[in-house]
C-alpha cells in the first residue's frame, strides 16, 4: 500500500508558497489590484490535483501528488487554482475553464491553460478483485460496500460478478 502524506516536507511547502507568491504579484501588477493570499491546504486523497474554493478565498493541493510530483507539480497546479480566484474575483461566476479563465492562464500568468492534469494517480487503499477476465482494483468504499453485503460490481466485460482476491 502507497504512503499517505498528510504533512509535506518544508521544502515543497516553501516551494508551493513560492510559486502562489510569484504569479500573485504577477497577477496583481497586471491586473492592478491587491489580491490577497490564499490561503493553502494540503490533502492526501483522491485523484484531484488541486480545487480552489473560492468564496473562502482557498487553493487545495494534493499532498500525495505534491510530494511524488514535486516542482513540476507545484508549476502546473498553482497557477492553475489560483486563476480560479481570480477569475472568480474578477468575473464572478463563470464557466470554470471558460475564456475568463484560459485569459487569466495565459495572458495573466503566462501558463498554458490546462484544464485536467497527467500525474499519476496511485490508489491509496485499493482492493484487488477479479472476474474470469481479469484484475479490478477497487476503492475502500466499493471494497466495504461488498463487505457489508449492500452490493455487488459486475465485470463490464464478462458480466461476472467481482470476487476479492485471496480471500478465503
Amino acid at each position: 500500500m502507497q504512503q499517505v502524506y498528510k504533512r509535506i516536507p518544508i521544502y515543497l511547502h516553501n516551494h508551493v508558497m513560492a510559486c502562489l507568491r510569484t504569479h500573485l504579484a504577477q497577477a496583481n501588477k497586471l491586473l492592478q489590484t491587491q489580491y490577497i493570499e490564499p490561503k493553502i491546504i494540503y490533502r492526501a486523497k483522491g485523484s484531484v490535483a488541486g480545487s480552489a474554493f473560492l468564496t473562502r478565498w482557498e487553493i487545495q493541493i494534493n499532498s500525495t501528488m505534491l510530494y511524488e510530483n514535486g516542482k513540476i507539480f507545484i508549476e502546473e497546479v498553482v497557477p492553475h487554482e489560483l486563476a480560479h480566484l481570480i477569475v472568480f474575483k474578477k468575473f464572478g461566476k463563470v464557466k470554470p475553464h471558460g475564456k475568463e479563465w484560459q485569459y487569466i492562464m495565459s495572458q495573466v500568468l503566462g501558463k498554458i491553460p490546462k484544464t485536467t492534469h497527467n500525474f499519476e494517480v496511485k490508489s491509496h487503499d485499493s482492493f484487488v478483485y477479479y472476474c474470469q477476465c481479469q484484475e479490478h482494483h477497487l476503492t475502500k468504499i466499493r471494497h466495504n460496500k461488498i463487505e457489508h453485503n449492500k452490493t455487488e460490481y459486475l465485470c463490464r466485460k464478462c458480466g461476472t460478478i467481482l470476487k476479492l482476491k485471496n480471500s478465503i
